[in-house]
């Protein structure tokens, strides 16, 4: 069991959050200025698909790198681990990528199984409850676990000791 002392405080993987997005989405609006500069509908698809993809790249790279945090957690000295403090795989990276999006896809089904087609722009107000449904059981749970570490089975502590492998 992970001591209390040594998992992440909420303010810093908040923080640390902020820092990744703004990060990410500087080079991914880059990307998407590049792409958009053509006329061509082909090449603004593919901008999309290539930002979504540097988005999902940044943060299962980096998580499951020797450093085991993104530059957002390195600089608030937080990393992501598993339950025995070891560097977590890219399969499981992958995964708590994937998760931490689940509540929005979740979302979206229902949405499209309650109107037949997804009507995004009439229900807007309720993807706002995506971070949420994410994010707010850290704020309650003893590990201090959103819903994307609980399934994938991991941990953001404080980086300051001794890394484990």
């Amino acid at each position: 069991m992970i001591e209390e002392a040594r998992l992440g405080d909420i303010w810093k993987r908040c923080a640390a959050y902020i820092f990744d997005i703004l990060l990410v989405n500087l080079f991914v609006f880059i990307i998407l200025i590049a792409f958009t500069v053509t006329n061509s509908p082909l090449a603004k698809i593919y901008g999309i698909a290539f930002a979504n993809l540097a988005i999902f790249a940044y943060f299962v790279y980096f998580e499951s790198s020797q450093a085991q945090a993104t530059p957002g957690k390195k600089w608030m000295n937080l990393k992501v681990v598993d339950f025995e403090e070891k560097r977590i795989s890219f399969l499981r990276a992958f995964f708590r990528y994937f998760a931490r999006g689940m509540s929005g896809l979740v979302l979206v089904v229902v949405d499209i199984a309650a109107n037949g087609t997804g009507i995004i722009n009439q229900h807007l107000g309720w993807y706002f409850l995506i971070p949420v449904v994410t994010y707010a059981p850290v704020l309650f749970m003893d590990m201090r676990q959103g819903v994307h570490d609980v399934m994938a089975g991991t941990v953001v502590v404080k980086g300051s000791t001794e890394d484990k492998e």
